[in-house]
Parts: C-alpha cells; structure tokens; sequence
C-alpha cells in the first residue's frame, strides 16, 4: 500500500507540473478543526485542475488514561503535524478534490504506568509492592519522519470569497514504544528483573495496539476564504 501510495503521488506531481493551460490564479486560506487537532492551511490555485497546499494541524491532550492487564497509564499527547499536498479537481467548477502528498506527524506520547493489580511477588518471597513504589515511565512516537497522505476533500478555490471547507484521508505510520522502570522497590533483590521484563511486555502490547491499522485517519472541517 504504501509503494502505491507514492506512485500515485510521484505521477500526480509529474502530472501538475506538466500542465501547460494555466487558469487564472487564486490563494487560498481555511482553518479547520478534526482529528489532527486545530488548523491552517494555505492553497495555491494554480491551474484549472491543480492546486498546491502546505499546512500544520495540532493539538495537546493531557489527560491520557489507558489500561493494558494490571498497569494504568497516565500522561499526555503532544501533536504536531506539517503537510504538504498536490490537490487535484476533476471538474473545474466543484469544490472536490483529490489530494496526495507528505504528511509529517510529529507525535509525541509522555506517560507513567503504575501496577493497579492486587497481586504479590510470589517469586521473591510473596511481597506486595505499592504503585507508589515502582512505576514504568512511557514514551513513544507515531513516526519517525514523512508519510505519504491520501485523501478527497470540498474547497471553493475557484472563486473568490467564503466557503466552506472539509477533507478526510489518512497517513501512514511506524509506532515506537519505550519503557523504563522507575522506583524505590527496583532496590529490593529480585524486583529489577520482574521488572524489566514487565516492561518488555508492556512495550509488545502497546506497541500491538498502536500498530492495529498501520495508519491514522484524518477528518477536518472548517471555512475558507479565496482572494
């Protein structure tokens, strides 16, 4: 999927640039609120059926809230997203769009996990451990760098004035989860191993989790102004 993704982009950017039969030229401005967060974006109406728009969406999340078996975690999420996108329109005089381009999510993910079970560590000696006393300091990442982004979306930059604007699609992503124990009860003998390897399967799940659609969905709606 993600080799057609680029095919379809490297052809739609061959296809712009070959354009010989330019219309008259038109900018313009949207914001917009979805699942990227709050955003802006700028589109250059540069042919009849091309247009060209650079944007940044994000938001802050700090009430993350997520179980996986007997950890609870807590934290929060920091979005940032920078976009760069060829927007074609098949008919000249409607808003729809087709667009393709890169997406660059910088996602961060911050949160502490702490044992919320009721069990003891039979294996060194039955001994309870407060979630005061260890915990799994998290952190993780939706993508390392640019994904390819597709979508179809309605914008009125053919002409000038207000309008309204919407677009749903969805980028790619790669997921890293990490895991560090931290706590006074790594002191006592045995716990640092259990420990350590709770961690290792913390990081599997999350990562499983995070991993389930290998992409992140994009809806936003806003209004836009043409000059």
């Amino acid at each position: 999927m993600r080799r057609i993704a680029t095919a379809v982009i490297t052809g739609s950017l061959l296809l712009a640039t070959s354009a010989a039969a330019m219309a008259e030229e038109h900018w313009s401005v949207a914001g917009s609120a979805g699942t990227t967060g709050l955003g802006a974006n700028v589109s250059w109406r540069f042919h009849d059926h091309f247009a060209l728009t650079a944007g940044y969406s994000g938001y802050n999340y700090d009430d993350l809230d997520h179980t996986n078996g007997d950890v609870t975690y807590k934290g929060e999420v920091d979005m940032d997203i920078y976009s760069l996108k060829l927007d074609v329109y098949p008919w000249v005089n409607s808003g729809f769009f087709i667009s393709a381009g890169a997406v660059k999510p910088d996602v961060q993910l911050k949160a502490v996990g702490r044992y919320t079970g009721d069990d003891t560590f039979d294996d060194i000696g039955g001994i309870s451990i407060s979630a005061d006393d260890a915990r799994l300091d998290g952190r993780g990442k939706l993508s390392d760098g640019v994904e390819p982004y597709l979508g179809i979306g309605w914008r009125n930059s053919s002409k000038q004035g207000l309008g309204f604007y919407a677009e749903a699609g969805a980028f790619w992503i790669d997921p890293s989860v990490s895991l560090t124990p931290r706590g006074d009860a790594l002191n006592i003998p045995g716990v640092r191993p259990i420990a350590e390897q709770e961690a290792r399967d913390q990081e599997d799940d999350l990562r499983d989790d995070l991993n389930k659609y290998n992409i992140y969905p994009v809806a936003v709606i806003g209004v836009e102004y043409t000059f």
